[in-house]
């Protein structure tokens, strides 16, 4: 059965009409009949019902038409594949991650991609942890790298994990510990992302079960932000230790947990749609760049 006839059939059924579907196609009415008319007979059914200047579908018709959109979405994707595979064509992957570990993480991985790739090109999206998982999960987006948070819908693989540390102001009489424990912060005013940026969730969830519910004084999705508050004596801040350089430390000490305390990335992708070349070589890379970097456990290969 031709992939045309199913092309057609498509046109047809969401124009509602055959002569809708022949200009948006390109192609003329009596054309699109004769396809439709060959359909039915290889199908032995009748798929639409004619009422006047309009069509549409009958059960077999409707039952038909998720079918064959997704029979024709999966052969533009293998033509795509393959055509990447053979170097006759270029692509564009939808990447997205939390701007902070665009930022601190992920530049230079993607700069030297791009650098290997040239026939690719990346479109860089901005969400939070939450708004990635959907948007990978709709087709918005290709892949992207963000925390996980409980089970997570999309496919994954571990790409990093790395320790959070407490930020405090140098003057703060947690300054001059050597490491601190979860229930010494009972007192404290905690900065924090909002809660779509799951190591947000994370390290609240690990200061409820040292025993606690934590004071949160302000939300502060920008790390620098958070660590200027913090040297106001606003509160403290547990942050992953990437977003913890030496330079961005002025006034401030970076103190780990008595009981270490992680937050994991993933690089995740859908699971029910094939990736293109290009996002696939750009998955590789990144978890090959970011497990060269070290930490407690290194990304696996693919």
């Amino acid at each position: 059965m031709e992939l045309d006839l199913f092309k057609t059939f498509v046109a047809v059924a969401e124009a509602r009409s055959f002569s809708r579907a022949a200009r948006a196609v390109h192609s003329t009415q009596p054309t699109l009949s004769r396809q439709i008319a060959r359909l039915e007979s290889e199908l032995g059914t009748q798929l639409f019902e004619r009422y006047g200047r309009h069509v549409e579908c009958t059960t077999s018709g409707q039952l038909l038409l998720p079918l064959a959109q997704a029979i024709i979405t999966r052969t533009e994707e293998a033509i795509t594949l393959i055509r990447e595979q053979a170097g006759t064509g270029s692509s564009t992957v939808r990447f997205g991650a939390v701007g902070n570990v665009m930022a601190a993480l992920l530049t230079a991985p993607l700069v030297s991609f791009l650098a290997a790739y040239p026939r690719v090109s990346i479109d860089l999206i901005e969400k939070d942890d939450a708004q990635l998982e959907e948007a990978v999960i709709s087709g918005e987006l290709d892949c992207a790298v963000m925390t996980p948070w409980g089970s997570t819908r999309a496919a994954h693989q571990h790409l990093l994990t790395e320790e959070i540390l407490l930020v405090v102001a140098r003057g703060h009489r947690l300054a001059n510990e050597s490491a601190v424990a979860l229930g010494q912060l009972a007192s404290e005013s905690i900065l924090l992302p909002r809660g779509t940026m799951n190591a947000s969730n994370v390290i609240a969830d690990a200061l409820r079960r040292a025993g606690f519910e934590p004071r949160f004084s302000y939300r502060a999705n920008y790390p620098e932000l958070t660590k200027a508050l913090v040297r106001r004596g606003l509160g403290v801040a547990p942050m992953p230790k990437t977003l913890l350089g030496p330079e961005t430390l002025e006034g401030l000490v970076a103190i780990p947990f008595q009981q270490p305390l992680y937050r994991d990335l993933n690089i995740i992708y859908p699971r029910d749609r094939p990736l293109s070349a290009g996002a696939r070589a750009l998955m590789v890379h990144i978890r090959a760049a970011v497990s060269g970097r070290g930490g407690t456990e290194q990304a696996q290969t693919p």
